[in-house]
């Protein structure tokens, strides 16, 4: 019965992202951030509408961003079918205003992580697109510095927060799946969604 309630669970999940989302939200990005410095996990199709949204901000408000496209690299995806290409990537798109500082350090610099997919993290905390937090870490250790403010406004399983913890930046994060949001507390709090208490969290 659990089995089937989580299946559905994620099938609607997954209607919800692949959906889309207004991006119009990302009037929101703008207003909030001192200088532009955020990072946007999204699919190869949104990747071209993101790309000309901030290109256009850019043109109309004057101000210089620049912008990479980062890639999580998988080591096991699953298998696909005759025909297709493996589901072995995800894209992340970074967006840099001028005067924004890139902190030193080689291995912080690479524009992909290669990891093997992230199955523990999405049982421990119940969400099905849970992202490695070491990804996460680099890119916060290349972008941000100790004590800044970290904005998550998508929260999940709340990896953001615990990547910010682990580097000392202040983090504030939004959820509005009432299970995700318990989950993201409880994993700050030490605990799996089991109620497993993680040693290493505390």
């Amino acid at each position: 019965m659990s089995r089937r309630i989580s299946k559905q669970k994620d099938t609607l999940f997954a209607y919800k992202i692949s959906s889309g989302f207004d991006y119009s939200i990302f009037n929101e990005f703008v207003r909030v951030l001192k200088k532009i410095n955020c990072f946007i996990w999204c699919s190869k199709l949104q990747i071209l509408d993101i790309l000309n949204w901030f290109v256009s901000w850019s043109t109309s408000s004057g101000r210089k961003i620049t912008y990479e496209i980062l890639v999580w690299t998988k080591t096991n995806p699953t298998p696909a079918c005759n025909n297709v290409w493996l589901p072995d990537i995800e894209y992340c798109l970074y967006f840099r205003e001028s005067g924004v500082k890139l902190n030193d350090g080689y291995s912080h610099k690479h524009k992909w992580y290669s990891s093997g997919l992230n199955v523990l993290d999405k049982k421990d905390y119940s969400h099905p697109t849970c992202k490695p937090v070491d990804c996460i870490k680099n890119h916060l250790a290349h972008t941000t510095q100790p004590g800044d403010l970290v904005l998550d406004p998508f929260l999940g399983s709340g990896s953001t927060c615990v990547a910010c913890k682990e580097l000392d930046r202040t983090y504030c994060g939004f959820e509005l799946d009432p299970e995700f949001f318990q989950s993201a507390q409880d994993r700050l709090d030490g605990f799996n969604s089991r109620g497993e208490m993680n040693l290493f969290m505390l």
